[in-house]
């Protein structure tokens, strides 16, 4: 971000390619040269170094970020953000990418569009080696985030079946305590019950469990 502001000064010798993006030789004008450098920033500032794209990584997916919200951040109305946005795309320094989602009714819904940064800008100063570095160390913390979160879903469920299995193991008179079979498949009857319903009793999961083993009437001892 601080080596981009050189561009101001020095448009063709910095970023040639943003100069010549508005298709004439002669030299970027000084409107558009600060708002190619105020998006650029922005977009720099919410780059996730692990893929280079522009948003916030979250627990439920990648939220990308909208262009009010950027050119919000710019202090610039939205128009001028996406004509800005629009130069650093044919200057090869952003990739952007239109997603679609498919409506009920058979209609097209547009969707966020996709920004991230091009490697080549890191390029342009010098800095694609410590790119390359910085990329490999995010990734690896990425991982190791995402392993973590999996552990700790994985324990949750235990604890769930855990407890279930205890509470189901204090009520001897549902079951025959030395049908190890039919306490499996209940158990497991169980687990999917409570997955989907986390507000119901006890007695409310284990008369539904059996309902759902022996459709006829409950299982008793």
């Amino acid at each position: 971000m601080a080596r981009i502001q050189g561009y101001y000064d020095n448009p063709r010798q910095i970023i040639p390619t943003l100069d010549l993006a508005n298709g004439s030789s002669r030299q970027q004008r000084s409107e558009r040269r600060e708002s190619c450098l105020l998006t650029l920033t922005v977009l720099l500032k919410y780059t996730d170094l692990a893929s280079l794209r522009v948003g916030i990584p979250t627990a439920d997916g990648f939220l990308n970020l909208p262009v009010d919200y950027l050119a919000k951040q710019t202090g610039m109305a939205s128009r001028r953000a996406e004509r800005a946005l629009a130069d650093l795309k044919t200057a090869g320094l952003v990739t952007l990418a239109q997603p679609r989602e498919r409506l009920p009714d058979g209609s097209w819904k547009g969707l966020v569009a996709v920004k991230a940064i091009s490697r080549h800008l890191f390029s342009l100063f010098g800095l694609g080696g410590m790119l390359k570095r910085e990329r490999n160390k995010a990734s690896k913390r990425q991982a190791k985030k995402s392993g973590n979160r999996e552990t700790a879903d994985q324990s949750r469920l235990a604890l769930a079946l855990k407890a279930l299995t205890g509470k189901l193991n204090r009520k001897p008179s549902r079951k025959p305590p030395d049908d190890l079979e039919y306490r499996r498949r209940l158990n497991i009857k169980l687990a999917e019950l409570k997955a989907k319903h986390w507000d119901w009793t006890r007695d409310r999961l284990i008369d539904e469990a059996e309902r759902l083993l022996h459709p006829l009437g409950p299982r008793h001892g």
